[in-house]
């Protein structure tokens, strides 16, 4: 999917972290689920997917890595695929890894991991067969690479929202009364995974929405056999994965009527977004984002609180759009804005979005989808 320039950058790049660190080693561990920043170190060095189990790549500062995946089935794909030539099998990956590291010389010394993904099994069984290795946090040291987003990384951004504005458009031609939230995610899902989607990760909430006591809209979250009633909303996060990178659209469609509570807090939205795309640019802050949003929701008679939105990559959530987060932008950095509107009793919520990519001078929309709050 990825050049062999982009491989070489990418074994280049890690070689910052090995080499000042003195590391005889560094170990990379991968999982299936979609989540924060640390699942995605093994998807960024070997450009593979882990679909089973967990996989782990073993990293030399003068020698190929080695990859161990769980099944021989896993090991083909990586085979076919991965930046890692090396690819072996194993029952017992942990065991696996010990066993090529004595082999190598390596028992003493230093050797980088992420302690967020090391099981404390794992641990255990280092600690006891390679006792005098000084095992080194460096998973924030990796995101900073990680960060650094190349051409073709943009690329694969671009391409992703399309596949969630298309998803958008082919939930469109289904919703009305009677049609279930399964059947919802399914046209979504149709639409990006026969276009190149690798997966989808898709969260849906409908019913009835107003202000106070009469809200009973859930919050977004896994779809249901709930039938959709006139006079529903649908609320939609639509989030697929493309060459490994994630993008996201959010949005809400009315079913039979126009709702004039929604129409409202959506405007206050929308309206915020802009407020803080007005500090998206180099040089800027995440935080700075948010301190532009704030002022305007306020003065609205709503109040902003998290989630916000999340800085996306080879992992759906790589860091917060909140007041916390300092971290600068820099050009390729794709951002998933989503500012959530509360009412100011806490009863009623809302929010919207889609995902920005930042310029050399700016910021880019990668999603097509316009504003309007549609009525079906």
């Amino acid at each position: 999917m990825f050049t062999a320039v982009e491989k070489e950058a990418r074994h280049t790049a890690i070689r910052q972290i090995i080499e000042p660190n003195d590391l005889k080693a560094l170990l990379l561990i991968g999982d299936t689920n979609v989540g924060y920043g640390f699942y995605g170190d093994l998807r960024y060095f070997t450009n593979i997917r882990t679909i089973f189990y967990r996989h782990v790549v073993v990293v030399f500062p003068d020698a190929e890595p080695v990859l161990f995946v769980g099944s021989e089935i896993s090991r083909q794909a990586a085979a076919r695929s991965s930046f890692v030539r090396d690819c072996r099998s194993s029952e017992n990956i942990i065991s696996s890894v010990i066993e090529l590291l004595k082999e190598r010389g390596i028992s003493a010394g230093r050797i980088g991991v992420n302690f967020e993904m090391l099981p404390t099994a794992w641990y255990i069984y280092l600690k006891g067969e390679l006792s005098h290795i000084e095992w080194v946090e460096t998973h924030e040291r990796f995101m900073e690479i990680r960060s650094q987003r190349s051409q073709e990384e943009a690329d694969s951004y671009r391409t992703g929202a399309t596949l969630g504005d298309g998803g958008f458009e082919s939930a469109l031609k289904v919703i009305q009364s009677g049609v279930t939230e399964y059947e919802i995610a399914a046209e979504i899902e149709h639409y990006a995974r026969s276009r190149g989607a690798e997966e989808h990760f898709t969260l849906l909430a409908s019913g009835k929405f107003a202000f106070g006591d009469g809200n009973t809209i859930p919050l977004v979250y896994a779809p249901s056999q709930r039938r959709v009633e006139n006079g529903d909303s649908i609320m939609m996060e639509i989030t697929p994965r493309y060459e490994g990178y994630w993008t996201q659209l959010v949005r809400t469609v009315n079913v039979g009527q126009t709702n004039t509570d929604l129409e409202k807090i959506q405007k206050v939205c929308c309206e915020a977004t802009k407020k803080g795309l007005e500090q998206f640019k180099p040089g800027k802050t995440v935080k700075d984002v948010v301190l532009a949003m704030e002022p305007y929701v306020s003065s609205c008679g709503f109040v902003l609180k998290p989630p916000l939105g999340h800085i996306c990559g080879v992992d759906l959530v790589e860091g917060r759009v909140a007041l916390h987060n300092e971290m600068v932008l820099t050009p390729g950095t794709a951002v998933i804005i989503h500012p959530t509107i509360f009412t100011p009793d806490g009863r009623t919520s809302f929010f919207w979005g889609e995902t920005y990519l930042v310029t050399s001078d700016g910021y880019e929309r990668l999603h097509r989808t316009g504003d309007e709050l549609i009525t079906l």
